[in-house]
């Protein structure tokens, strides 16, 4: 009894110390951005700001157009969740429900591709965008990204746990097979829905490269590559670029911990880390 004690208390040690990691980034990022830029040069550095300002954040708004950036990246993210959702629930259902021919293979397939690094795939996604002419927009930021073979995988995870009787039940009162994706097979799996959907958002709002590559103009910019910016040639303000950073993060922080239950739950009972 003692020794599992003993064991319990370093568990949460080592979480409480794995958490504190964690969170130190952030917390010197917010404290920066609250300093002066000279506060920011200061040998030792200045952990704590004293007095805390707000310039930095003053001056994000002066330099970049914070807000066209922040509806783009909000605009993009929905519609990157709702096109992957709609994809990846209809693949997953194929393979999990209707198992068609050749699904073994195709799972195969998919979980070789969860491997393949996605940056290989930026050139030929730009060709594709470019002879459709839709460089410089925000369609293309999310196009290339709507069909995500992990979505597909996480989806025919939970999509396996859906009673077989229901589905049954439901083809012998002549149900089709989109009636029954939508009102017993998604219902049944909406932690996975809502994974999915926290985890494209996510993955679009923080994504730099591929926005970068397609577009042009700032004003179809999200906030990852928009911010990018911040940056000088010889010199860089960091309480400006960290004010900015901040305040890019805090949207989604704040969607993780409104959601945390649930992304937490789902992600147990799929048995994906």
């Amino acid at each position: 009894m003692q020794a599992e004690r003993k064991a319990g208390w370093r568990l949460q040690i080592l979480i409480a110390l794995v958490g504190l990691i964690i969170l130190v980034p952030f917390a010197w990022m917010v404290a920066t951005g609250l300093m002066t830029t000279g506060q920011t040069l200061m040998v030792p550095p200045n952990l704590i700001p004293s007095p805390p300002t707000f310039d930095g954040i003053s001056e994000v708004f002066n330099r970049v157009p914070f807000a066209t950036l922040l509806v783009n990246t909000i605009a993009v993210s929905f519609g990157r969740a709702m096109g992957t959702l709609v994809i990846c629930a209809m693949a997953a259902y194929a393979l999990a429900i209707i198992k068609v021919p050749g699904t073994s293979a195709i799972l195969v397939g998919i979980l070789v591709l969860i491997m393949v690094p996605g940056d290989i795939f930026i050139v030929p996604n730009f060709a594709i965008i470019a002879s459709f002419r839709m460089t410089d927009t925000l369609v293309a930021l999310f196009l290339p990204s709507l069909f995500d073979v992990f979505g597909v995988f996480l989806l025919y995870q939970f999509f396996r746990g859906v009673p077989r009787e229901l589905i049954e039940a439901a083809r012998l009162d002549g149900a089709s097979h989109l009636r029954i994706l939508v009102t017993i097979v998604v219902p049944v799996a909406r932690s996975g829905i809502l994974s999915l959907a926290i985890l494209s958002v996510l993955s679009e709002w923080k994504d730099l490269l591929w926005p970068l590559v397609v577009n042009r103009s700032i004003d179809k910019l999200t906030l990852g590559p928009g911010l990018a910016l911040l940056r000088g040639v010889y010199t860089t303000d960091w309480n400006v670029v960290m004010a900015a950073g901040a305040m890019a993060a805090l949207p989604m922080v704040a969607i993780f911990l409104i959601l945390q239950k649930q992304f937490i739950t789902s992600f147990a009972r799929s048995g994906l880390k």
